[in-house]
């Protein structure tokens, strides 16, 4: 009997701390691992077939089989801090004409995301509204924001998860001059 009653506080010291460990080594890899250089099986594929409302009028629905190329999507929501940063970066992208620029209200709230467009301005020819997710596994959605380059072809060239910034930018677009991945 006394061994047992050796063996239980035993037990309880290193159950914990076998737990604890793991969950430090679960938390290093989480603070090492980079999204971006993981591949994407969309690179060189058709850009995924989704149909969700309109930011605009939910009453209406657009496919993403109707966006002209080359495009640039960027999958955003109106709480993110990098999509915010990222902002600017896309009004300039736009204004420049060279791609369609779409984006995609992700795992938002409609009109939070609606007012935020209205008060930093709109840099998307048509923004998709994705309250519940549905874009998640035909893009792959990590985390937002996410972009994707799109060739004049309709095939996709590039991904990028985290905030757009003007040095990844142009990373992204010398994508476009080479071959497929």
């Amino acid at each position: 009997m006394k061994e047992k009653e050796k063996a239980f506080p035993r037990l309880l010291f290193i159950l914990p701390l076998s737990l604890l460990l793991v969950l430090g080594v679960l938390y290093g890899y989480g603070l090492a691992f980079d999204p971006n250089k993981q591949p994407s099986r969309l690179i060189g594929k058709t850009l995924p077939l989704v149909t969700l409302p309109r930011l605009a009028n939910t009453q209406q629905h657009i496919s993403t089989a109707h966006f002209k190329t080359p495009a640039v999507i960027n999958i955003w929501a109106s709480w993110c801090g990098a999509c915010r940063a990222e902002h600017e970066l896309l009004m300039k992208i736009a204004a420049q004409q060279q791609f369609f620029v779409y984006g995609v209200a992700y795992q938002d709230d409609l009109d939070n995301a609606r007012a935020y467009l209205q008060a930093q301005g709109n840099p998307f020819v048509e923004t998709l509204f994705d309250g519940a997710m549905i874009s998640a596994a035909p893009f792959e959605v990590l985390s937002v924001p996410q972009t994707y380059i799109v060739d004049k072809s309709g095939h996709i060239r590039a991904r990028h998860i985290g905030k757009l910034t003007q040095e990844v930018w142009q990373a992204l677009q010398a994508t476009l001059n080479q071959g497929v991945n």
